[in-house]
């Protein structure tokens, strides 16, 4: 029987018959060809103060953002990679840290009261998958203006595949959206995750 892939070792290049999309030029690497900045997040006009780090729960009142050193670690992790066969992305969100004492860790079941951390999100998007049928620049319009008084996460970019003359995202997946070929527009990611609709900032 003849395999449809070809493994290398090396240098030598990984090809794979069947979908030579996910191939790529050598066996133990992936080429990075483009960088993208990601988009900057911004907090509008109004913050003007870094929440204390004991206390990031201000950055949920007017004027404070979440602590200079959760900002920090944030921009740190955000990147934009287009790669030989994909694009892998992060787009990292926040979440508690553990709990460094006892009594935290009882009364907040592990997690810490006061201290956060970054939580990678990792998405890696093949470019022969459906996601790759439309690829538009669904920036809001005057957002440079809107950023700056209301806040913003940068231009957007929207990748999608639509049906039903563009009014339906395609259904994916073969768990809970088995039965749902396809998803309305306007429909909530909440309630219908696996619509072949992504988008980066």
């Amino acid at each position: 029987m003849k395999s449809s892939v070809q493994a290398f070792s090396g240098g030598k290049p990984y090809i794979v018959e069947d979908r030579p999309l996910i191939s790529r030029s050598s066996g133990d690497r992936i080429k990075i060809t483009h960088m993208i900045e990601p988009g900057k997040e911004e907090t509008g006009c109004f913050t003007c103060f870094y929440s204390p780090p004991e206390y990031p729960i201000l950055a949920k009142f007017p004027c404070f953002d979440y602590p200079e050193y959760v900002i920090n670690e944030i921009k740190a992790s955000q990147y934009i990679y287009v790669r030989e066969n994909s694009i892998e992305y992060n787009q990292p969100i926040l979440q508690p840290a553990k709990a460094n004492t006892t009594l935290a860790a009882c009364f907040c079941c592990g997690n810490s009261p006061t201290d956060l951390t970054v939580r990678d999100q990792i998405s890696i998007i093949y470019f022969d998958d459906i996601l790759m049928d439309n690829i538009r620049n669904d920036t809001r319009p005057c957002n440079p203006l809107l950023s700056f008084c209301c806040g913003g996460r940068g231009e957007e970019v929207r990748l999608e595949s639509k049906v039903m003359g563009g009014w339906c995202y395609r259904g994916r997946g073969l768990s809970a959206c088995f039965c749902v070929p396809c998803v309305p527009l306007g429909c909530p990611e909440c309630l219908c995750p696996c619509a072949a609709k992504r988008t980066i900032f």
